[in-house]
């Protein structure tokens, strides 16, 4: 069965196993080394030891070859030699003298040794099989009165080993208790950390669709859980305002579907309340028609909405595609508008200017802010449509003689079913979704849309597209 460890307990076990790894190696690495210092310093006392015997052997080389025993007359004793045992053969294997504690037992000595003695080697070894305890043999050669011989130093490992054992049980326990007190450390760190993170998550369990004005608790501190908290009170912060949205749209769309359909409604019944002339039935299917297609109208806008929403404008592959036909082509399909409201339009765009976009949505910017500019123009009054290259950018500015928009209005124009001052005032139809639909499009294909005042009156619509490489 697969065991699932939350957060807090995953940051412990992995903290601890992480400290048992390291303490493991460092124990290993300090057993090893200890171990290296304890038979190295037995080494030099075994070496300490030869030098001493060589030296009194040689300081009066006129005596037979005998072990200095440790001096029996009153005084303090002579710690090297207490436990060490000293033996002096010739390079044949025969045994000259031995130290009184070697009894009637004799230093293995090995015809490899005597080679490696010959050639003038001193030979460390460790002797298992001598005795009941493991013993270190020093033997090297020493050349007295013309003739070579050899000193061989032994001592028991029992001592050594002890310790190198007892060693060994303070590392384990050492590492034993230190891993149980990080294990603790982490465990107690893990709580600490995360405790704010657990008020958020309960916090935020809190937090439903009716309540999205509540923000997460800020832990204080410019830390990553504080910037955790900062980022997720934005993105809070941009649903509530998605939502809110989405709210202010339901009730505009209910709005402006309601009043068409109250019309309907209101002219059908007052027309069937008695018989009426043939004029009248006409006059009315004529009313209804027109709210009809206002109806239609509306289901379009709405329809695109939904599928700009969606991304679909992002989907579209953008191309370099020249401007001034993009233009011609919607100046052209509008021409036959113009002439009814008696508006003429200028065009006024390089032939050279290229533009990456998807061909289709650049001119369904054009074409819904050049049919806003002929409904509040004027009759006799004059739309202009001039493109230029800016900072990278293509700008399409759009300028009509209409009544413009003032300073308050602005920020505000491209919102969904807003409809200016000026579009309340006159009987100009609409539904107050061609510029919102304007500006998702343009923000979609890499470019952006703004409006200001024109310098004689009027409204000035800036569309800006991305040039071409």
């Amino acid at each position: 069965m697969k065991l699932h460890l939350n957060l807090k307990a995953r940051a412990v076990v992995l903290h601890v196993m992480a400290a048992g790894l390291i303490l493991g190696f460092a124990s290993l690495g300090t057993n090893w080394f200890f171990s290296r210092m304890v038979l190295g310093q037995f080494d030099q006392s075994l070496l300490e030891l030869f030098k001493t015997e060589a030296s009194a052997i040689l300081s009066d080389p006129a005596q037979s070859l005998h072990v200095h025993e440790m001096p029996t007359r009153a005084g303090p004793p002579s710690f090297p030699r207490l436990d060490k045992f000293v033996q002096v053969i010739e390079l044949d294997g025969h045994v000259v003298s031995r130290s009184a504690n070697l009894g009637s037992a004799r230093l293995p000595v090995s015809a490899d040794l005597l080679a490696h003695l010959r050639d003038g080697e001193e030979v460390l070894e460790t002797l298992h099989d001598f005795g009941d305890e493991p013993v270190r043999m020093l033997s090297a050669p020493i050349a007295v009165r013309g003739q070579t011989y050899a000193i061989q130093v032994a001592g028991s490992l029992d001592d050594a080993r002890a310790a190198l054992r007892s060693a060994r049980w303070l590392f384990l326990f050492s590492s034993a208790t230190i891993l149980v007190a990080i294990g603790l450390a982490g465990a107690f760190l893990a709580w600490a950390i995360l405790r704010p993170i657990d008020r958020i998550v309960r916090r935020a369990r809190g937090i439903g669709a009716l309540a999205l004005a509540e923000r997460l608790p800020h832990p204080g501190g410019h830390d990553e859980i504080a910037r955790l908290v900062e980022t997720l009170n934005e993105m809070l912060g941009r649903i509530e305002q998605a939502f809110e949205g989405q709210r202010r749209f339901t009730a505009d769309a209910s709005h402006e579907l309601r009043s068409p359909l109250s019309r309907l409604r209101a002219e059908l019944e007052v027309t069937l309340r008695r018989p009426r002339q043939r004029f009248d039935y006409e006059e009315t299917l004529r009313s209804c028609l027109d709210e009809v297609e206002r109806l239609s109208r509306l289901t379009e806008e709405l329809l695109t909405l939904a599928r700009l929403d969606a991304g679909e404008a992002q989907e579209l592959p953008a191309s370099p595609v020249p401007l001034a036909p993009i233009l011609t082509e919607v100046v052209t399909r509008m021409a036959s508008d113009a002439h009814e409201r008696g508006v003429e339009i200028v065009v006024d765009a390089p032939v050279d200017l290229t533009v990456n976009v998807a061909p289709g949505t650049a001119a369904l910017v054009v074409a819904n802010v050049l049919d806003n500019a002929l409904k509040y123009s004027p009759r006799g009054g004059r739309v202009r449509v001039d493109a230029v290259a800016e900072n990278g950018t293509a700008v399409v500015a759009i300028s009509d003689a209409g009544p413009g928009v003032t300073e308050e209005e602005i920020p505000r124009l491209f919102e969904r079913f807003y409809r200016g001052s000026a579009a309340r005032r006159s009987d100009v139809p609409g539904t107050g979704l061609g510029l919102a639909i304007c500006r998702i499009v343009a923000e979609a294909q890499g470019g952006g849309i703004t409006v200001s005042s024109g310098p004689n009156g009027g409204a000035v619509f800036r569309v800006r597209l991305p040039l071409a490489a």
